[in-house]
């Protein structure tokens, strides 16, 4: 029987839960502040709250981290390690390959068996089960982790060996980080130059040749100053840092990136951190005269 239990209730797991409550595969839930836990519970009061990953681990076969960054998922799977013969981990998390393969080895070494899974997506896309799911791990035990998360994602692709999934994220997510300013340097500079709301709508979702979802996704939230979370710009600052890590490990230049996760970095520091990563646009609104 696939039982399956979901580490991290946030803007991203909380919505995994859900599509896979909606599957009958979720057994429970935990998260590190507990009053997410028992909000989903609420709503779903045949779910299990679980006070630990340990306890989680004892009833799921299939245990999923959605979590924020390197230090919360090595301190979760730390805390799996003695519960996971047996098991399967499906950590869905962006942090750093080099991380993610040292902790898969890890809990090789304890019996179980841990993927990388990144999303490619944002919250809408899981709410709508639209996100492509990038796989890393054992590929003959891949096809027992497909059916799960296919009722989460809308498609899942089995990359490579622990770390692939994680590196194609990476790539991915570099050229969005990069999109994203770009966005927001070209909306501020037709603004400052008098070109009307209908007017930028219209180029970058309608003229450009560079429209795209993301274009139609964050274009109006830039123009309507509107912030609500689709993916937060801390991770894309975590995220572009990781990038430059990983790249100096690999000894290649990332010029344009390391100068992205600077201006990222900058507008986190004016308390843009929290907001949606199209919130960018208020570094440059801010610096400019006049």
């Amino acid at each position: 029987m696939t039982r399956v239990g979901v580490i991290g209730l946030g803007v991203m797991g909380s919505r995994i839960a859900e599509n896979l409550y909606r599957a009958g595969l979720l057994t429970g839930v935990y998260n590190r502040s507990r009053a997410k836990a028992e909000d989903f519970h609420a709503k779903h009061p045949d779910v299990k709250v679980y006070l630990s990953p340990a306890e989680l681990a004892a009833d799921a076969n299939y245990i999923i981290t959605v979590l924020s960054d390197d230090t919360a998922v090595s301190s979760v799977i730390e805390a799996l390690l003695p519960h996971v013969k047996g098991k399967v981990i499906i950590e869905m998390s962006t942090i750093s390959p080099t991380t993610s393969i040292s902790l898969a080895a890890k809990v090789s070494g304890a019996g179980g068996v841990m993927f990388d899974a990144p999303i490619m997506g944002t919250s809408v896309d899981v709410e709508q089960k639209r996100i492509t799911v990038l796989v890393g791990g054992p590929r003959d035990r891949y096809p027992v982790i497909e059916p799960i998360l296919s009722a989460t994602a809308g498609r899942v692709l089995y990359v490579g060996p622990n770390g692939s999934g994680l590196y194609m994220k990476l790539a991915g997510n570099m050229m969005f980080a990069a999109f994203i300013n770009g966005l927001a340097e070209a909306i501020n500079f037709a603004q400052r130059a008098g070109l009307s709301p209908e007017q930028i709508t219209d180029l970058f979702l309608n003229i450009s040749g560079t429209r795209s979802p993301t274009s139609s996704l964050k274009v109006p939230k830039m123009l309507g100053s509107d912030y609500s979370v689709q993916f937060a710009l801390k991770h894309m600052r975590k995220d572009t840092e990781i990038m430059v890590r990983e790249a100096q490990r690999l000894k290649i230049p990332l010029p344009l990136t390391s100068l992205v996760s600077s201006l990222y970095r900058m507008a986190e520091g004016l308390g843009l951190g929290d907001l949606d990563v199209s919130a960018l646009i208020e570094l440059y609104r801010k610096v400019s005269q006049g």
